[in-house]
């Protein structure tokens, strides 16, 4: 089993963890979700696509759900895509 950190039960989060993270209010406030995140505890996010483990069908492997974190919003997309990945466990 491959350890990361000493750990080894990293997983990506769904879609539904993922937008959680993002403040809508502060996106009205010409802050982007990744910004907001970086002023708040958290370090390095990137306003950019992140992936989430949660499929638009389930079965097809293919595509996956993603959330921009320059504006909040969130679409699916070939899984091929050069997007981020935000890994957590639990």
């Amino acid at each position: 089993t491959t350890k990361l950190c000493g750990y080894s039960d990293w997983r990506l989060p769904n879609i539904n963890e993922l937008l959680s993270l993002i403040n809508y209010a502060a996106r009205q406030h010409s802050s982007t979700p990744g910004t907001w995140l970086n002023n708040n505890g958290f370090s390095n996010v990137q306003a950019n696509y992140y992936w989430s483990s949660t499929q638009p069908n389930p079965g097809v492997w293919s595509w996956g759900w993603a959330v921009d974190f320059s504006s909040g919003s969130n679409y699916f997309d070939d899984v091929g895509s050069n997007f981020y990945v935000w890994p957590v466990r639990g």
